[in-house]
């Protein structure tokens, strides 16, 4: 849903709903549109508070590592194994090319 052009939606559901999904940075925008409105409103000067620190903290799921750790490691295994039937099958190719050139 694009939140920039119509401000209909600007509500504090949609800022809540936002921030649950983890789009913080689109939640700090509504919330800071209805402050414009409302400056005197604190409870929303508190939701953006906890909105913006959730943006300045990153979640960073070991879950996620793992599993780019585990990928990298598989994806080195595989280079290295392809580099040792590269070495094996070299002096093959070359009789190989040998042979035709008879």
């Amino acid at each position: 849903m694009d939140l920039d052009g119509d401000k209909t939606f600007y509500t504090e559901t949609m800022a809540r709903l936002l921030a649950g999904q983890g789009k913080y940075d689109r939640a700090a925008a509504v919330y800071r549109y209805l402050l414009d409105r409302t400056p005197d409103r604190r409870d929303l000067e508190q939701e953006l508070t906890e909105v913006l620190s959730a943006v300045a903290e990153p979640v960073l799921r070991w879950e996620s590592v793992r599993g780019l750790i585990e990928r990298w490691v598989t994806m080195l295994l595989r280079l290295r194994t392809l580099a040792q039937l590269q070495k094996l099958s070299m002096p093959e190719a070359a009789a190989n090319r040998a042979a035709r050139r008879k």
